[in-house]
């Protein structure tokens, strides 16, 4: 007598068909939600420089020039130059634009007394918006202050 076929062993199990439309539906849905969804997201790039400097080129700078620190405050309210040796009133709002021409003048005032002085801290408050940031940031670069660094 055969072991195997008294335990009840040597069945033949028959191959069970994988169902696979179930994961052809999630398929079917997930692929076109991602597709949508990913055409919403952009990207913008904001091209910072911070100095850079070589050993030689340091020391050198060091012995020219003083370190200048210029600090514009971004308010709700308007803005507010800080420098050394200067003392500017703070540039309000007209209504609900930001006053850009005194803006300019105060840096340009700076530049002229530092002609050097290259580097500029934008300190933001939290609810300004974030094109006026940048609407800053282009101002400082033309009047001579390529290097912006953020504050927070």
């Amino acid at each position: 007598m055969n072991l195997k076929r008294s335990l009840g062993r040597d069945r033949h199990v028959d191959d069970a068909d994988v169902n696979i439309i179930p994961v052809m539906n999630i398929f079917l849905l997930l692929i076109p939600f991602l597709l949508l969804t990913a055409a919403f997201v952009k990207i913008a790039v904001i091209e910072l420089s911070l100095p850079t400097l070589s050993k030689n080129r340091a020391v050198q700078v060091q012995q020219q020039k003083k370190l200048v620190l210029v600090i514009l405050a971004v308010k709700e309210k308007g803005f507010q130059v800080k420098s050394p040796g200067f003392k500017f009133d703070p540039v309000n709002r007209i209504g609900d634009k930001y006053n850009y021409a005194p803006l300019v003048q105060q840096l340009k005032q700076i530049k002229s007394k530092y002609p050097y002085a290259e580097d500029i801290i934008i300190a933001p408050e939290a609810r300004v918006k974030y094109d006026i940031i940048i609407q800053v940031m282009d101002r400082c670069r033309e009047t001579g202050f390529p290097n912006v660094s953020l504050s927070g």
